[in-house]
C-alpha cells in the first residue's frame, strides 16, 4: 500500500509502483487529494493523530485485507509510522523515502511556514498553475539537478500541472498544512515524539535522499536511531522524493526489502 505526501497525489508513485514485479500494488489517494473527497471537518492540531492511527487499518478493513506492506513518503510517512505504532499486527514490512512529516529534523523549509500562514497560503493556492511553478515546486524540494538532466520528465510535470489545474489538492491540503506547522513555532513534535518512534518494531527500510531540505544525513540517523530494526540507505544526489532521482536504485532495494 503506497501512501503519498502532501500536496500531490497517488499519481506520484506511478514510475515506482510499475516497476514492482511480482507485487499487488494498492495506490491511495488521501481525502482531499486527486480524486478523493475531502475530510469534513477537515484535520486539525487535535484531530490529525487519530486520523493517522486509523488510516491504514481502516482502507485494510474496507478492502477485506488482513496485512500489507507499505511505502510512504513525507506526510504519508508520518501516517505509516503512526499506523504500525497503533496497529504492528497488520503491516508486515516498511519502506519510508526520506524524511517522515513530524519526525525531529535539522530544518524547515521557509516555504512551509509561509503555506501554513492562513490568508498567504490561501493566496498562493489560488495562483494560476504553469511549467514555471512546477518546476520551482520541485525543485524546492531538492530536484534541481534531476530536472537539469531530465531524470524528471516533460509527463512528470505534465501530471503534476494537471493535478493543480483540475484538482482541489492544494486548497484541500492547506489545513494539513497548518494542522502540523506553525509559522512562529514551527513543527508539531507532538504528533510524532520520539517515544513513539521508539514503539515502532515493523521492520524499515530508509531510503532518504541526501538532499532532502528537510533534512540530510544527520536528521535521518536520528529518525533512524529511534527505531530498533530500521536500516538507512543514504542517495547522493537526491532529494525528498529520491525515486525521482534515482529510479532503478529504488526500485531494486524496495523489491528486496519487502522480498525477504
Amino acid at each position: 500500500m503506497f501512501i503519498h505526501g502532501a500536496n500531490t497525489s497517488g499519481a506520484s508513485w506511478a514510475s515506482l509502483a510499475s516497476r514492482l514485479d511480482g507485487f499487488r500494488s494498492i495506490i491511495v489517494d488521501r481525502p482531499g487529494t486527486g480524486l478523493s473527497r475531502p475530510l469534513v471537518p477537515a484535520l486539525d492540531r487535535r484531530s490529525i493523530g487519530r486520523f493517522a492511527d486509523t488510516f491504514v487499518v481502516d482502507l485494510l478493513d474496507a478492502l477485506e485485507l488482513e496485512r500489507a506492506h507499505l511505502v510512504a513518503t513525507s506526510f504519508g510517512g508520518f501516517i505509516a509510522l503512526r499506523s504500525v505504532a497503533a496497529h504492528p499486527d497488520r503491516v508486515n514490512r516498511m519502506v519510508q523515502f526520506s524524511w517522515p512529516a513530524g519526525a525531529p529534523n535539522s530544518r524547515l523549509p521557509a516555504f512551509m511556514r509561509i503555506m501554513s500562514i492562513p490568508v498567504l497560503g490561501r493566496l498562493l493556492a489560488e495562483l494560476p498553475a504553469n511549467e514555471r511553478t512546477v518546476r520551482m515546486a520541485f525543485g524546492r524540494i531538492g530536484h534541481e539537478a534531476s530536472l537539469d538532466t531530465g531524470r524528471i520528465t516533460e509527463q512528470d510535470l505534465a501530471c503534476y500541472l494537471a493535478l493543480l489545474r483540475h484538482t482541489d489538492t492544494m486548497r484541500n491540503e492547506l489545513a494539513l498544512g497548518r494542522a502540523l506547522i506553525s509559522p512562529l513555532r514551527g513543527l508539531n513534535r507532538v504528533v510524532l515524539t520520539d517515544e513513539l518512534l521508539a514503539t515502532v518494531r515493523t521492520p524499515t527500510l530508509f531510503l532518504w535522499g541526501e538532499n532532502d531540505p528537510f533534512g540530510g544525513v544527520e536528521s535521518a540517523r536520528r529518525v533512524v536511531g529511534q527505531m530498533a530494526g530500521a536500516e538507512l540507505e543514504m542517495l547522493a544526489g537526491a532529494g525528498h522524493a529520491p525515486w525521482l532521482d534515482d529510479l532503478d536504485r529504488c526500485v531494486r532495494a524496495t523489491a528486496a526489502f519487502l522480498a525477504r
